[in-house]
């Protein structure tokens, strides 16, 4: 192994992002950090909903699954696209997990009154039950969780999420598409 003389400076790293409202004093520095900060906050908080499902006895998306159809049901018809549209996942996979939370007893399906060819999937007694008793540690623990948010930055944070899903939405169309319009990059070539 070769040692760095003591007076070379270390070669800069290509940045990461090239959009002026990104940069912060010419360096990706602060969206590197935003971004390990998400992942970081993302970590606690898939650990805080596999506690939440823990506690009813279920896995975490199971628990998403429900909750959202106990939401969802409150104010409109809810089926499969209503839920996977609702948490941007497959109807294939929301299907998989909603015949998991009906075996449970959680879940029913009805076929719908305005179109016999579509099925409602409705909170059975038992899952408003098993919610009803994870409520109070819910509240707890979401409370501390965000709580170092004022109702504005609750508000803008709620805002900024759901348009950077959207963002993430076209950010992995244009990475699969660059996967099949340039070539793969040959790293070992390069070293």
């Amino acid at each position: 192994m070769s040692k760095r003389n003591e007076t070379e400076k270390p070669k800069p790293v290509s940045l990461t992002i090239s959009r002026p409202e990104l940069l912060v004093d010419g360096t990706d520095g602060m969206f590197r950090k935003l971004v390990h900060d998400l992942f970081a906050f993302l970590y606690r908080h898939e650990a805080i909903r596999a506690g939440h499902a823990e506690y009813i006895g279920l896995a975490g998306i199971e628990y998403t699954i429900l909750i959202s159809i106990a939401h969802l049901q409150k104010t409109q018809d809810v089926n499969v696209i209503t839920v996977s549209d609702h948490l941007h996942v497959t109807g294939a996979f929301v299907t998989r997990i909603v015949n998991k939370l009906v075996g449970l007893g959680l879940v029913s399906k009805k076929t719908a009154a305005s179109d016999r060819r579509r099925v409602s999937l409705l909170v059975t007694q038992k899952g408003k039950d098993w919610l009803s008793q994870l409520a109070p540690v819910q509240r707890k623990v979401n409370d501390v969780e965000f709580g170092s948010l004022s109702r504005e930055d609750f508000v803008s944070l709620c805002r900024i999420v759901s348009q950077l899903v959207s963002d993430g939405d076209e950010a992995i169309a244009l990475q699969n598409y660059l996967k099949t319009a340039e070539p793969a990059l040959d790293l070992k070539a390069a070293s």
